[in-house]
Formats: C-alpha cells, sequence, structure tokens
C-alpha cells in the first residue's frame, strides 16, 4: 500500500513540475548553439549505456551489472527511462530492474553532468541468506527508488565516455555500484551555414 502511494505521489508531484511551468521562461525547442563549425540543438535527449561493477546487501558478493539509461526534455525539465541487470556474473543475471527518474543536467562542450532520482520496480530470484534457508525458486517483484550520478567527457558534442554511480533500494534489497558508460546524444543538427573547415598548414 504504501509503495503504491509514493509511486502516486512522485507520478503527480512530477506531472506538475512539467505542467506548471512558469511562462515567462522562454523556451525553444529549437534552440542551437554552433560548435566546431556544427551546430547542435540545446534541448537534447541522449543515451548512456555500459557495464559495471556493484553489490547487493542481500546477497554478500560482488556482482556484475550492465544497465542502459535514455534520457530525454520536455521543456525545461529532463527525464530518464532506464534498466539494468545484474548478478554474479554477466552471463548469469537474477535481478532486473526499471526506472522512471526526474534527471537536473549541465552541459557544455565538453562535458555533460545528470543527477536523477524516481520510482523503480525489480524482478528478481536469489537467496537472501542461504540456500538452506531460502527457497531458490522465490521470486520477487518489488517497488522502490533509484537513484544515479552521471559524469562524462565529450570527445566530440555527442559521444562521449563516463561514469555513472547508482543504487537502487526496495524493502527486500539495495543494489548499488558504479559502471562504465558510452554516452551518445541526439544533439547534431548538422554543419553551420557557410561554414568552411580551416585550411591545413603545410
Amino acid at each position: 500500500m504504501l509503495r503504491s502511494l509514493f509511486i502516486v505521489i512522485f507520478c503527480i508531484f512530477f506531472g506538475n513540475i512539467v505542467f506548471a511551468q512558469s511562462d515567462s521562461v522562454k523556451y525553444n525547442p529549437k534552440e542551437e548553439i554552433v560548435y566546431d563549425g556544427k551546430r547542435y540543438r540545446v534541448h537534447n535527449s541522449w543515451l548512456s549505456v555500459g557495464p559495471g561493477a556493484g553489490y547487493n546487501t542481500k546477497w554478500p558478493r560482488d556482482e556484475r551489472n550492465l544497465g542502459a539509461d535514455f534520457t530525454f526534455p520536455v521543456k525545461l525539465h529532463h527525464f530518464r527511462v532506464g534498466a539494468f541487470m545484474s548478478g554474479t556474473s554477466f552471463s548469469s543475471p537474477n535481478n532486473y530492474s526499471f526506472h522512471l527518474c526526474y534527471t537536473l543536467r549541465k552541459e557544455r562542450e565538453k562535458y555533460n553532468l545528470s543527477a536523477s532520482i524516481g520510482p523503480s520496480t525489480s524482478y528478481f530470484r536469489r537467496p537472501l541468506s542461504d540456500s538452506l534457508t531460502h527457497n531458490l525458486t522465490t521470486v520477487y517483484n518489488e517497488a522502490g527508488l533509484h537513484a544515479s550520478v552521471e559524469a562524462v567527457y565529450k570527445f566530440k558534442y555527442d559521444v562521449g565516455i563516463g561514469m555513472q554511480v547508482f543504487c537502487d533500494y526496495n524493502q527486500v534489497q539495495m543494489v548499488y555500484g558504479v559502471r562504465l558508460i558510452a554516452f551518445f546524444s541526439g544533439a547534431y543538427r548538422g554543419i553551420k551555414y557557410g561554414y568552411r573547415a580551416p585550411a591545413k598548414k603545410k
């Protein structure tokens, strides 16, 4: 009951953020900047994906995880939809988690920083203490809370590499870890009109 109430409150709260924005704030969905002779959209979405290492508080051993997040703008706000799987190895995951988060972002020519928080749901099958006292066939489906912080260095304006630290909590377990991520932005709009690349010196 409490989990359902939390999710409803979260959706109402962030729904109000999106639809109750001040009209005095100028928003141009086609706003662009020029960098290195190319045009890029200011309000853009991006994909971050990669592998990493982690830990589960109810399964005391190191784990491996693989995750992907798609972050998109809604006017002046950003939202993140993502998922990850984790387990004792990349080939044997036993935890699958999905999340929807509100995201704060700061982007510059050479870096992209973001932080997200929101509800999640996890599907997993695992011993919670040891195989003698817990049935390995038990399947859990739990709602919880997901949070992450992401830092990316961009070697091109719309392509980069970085790190993501995350934590996923529910009443049964907490999974946390770090990932090495590849960053792909949808900001590119084309070559700047009239731009000519500088001639190389002989």
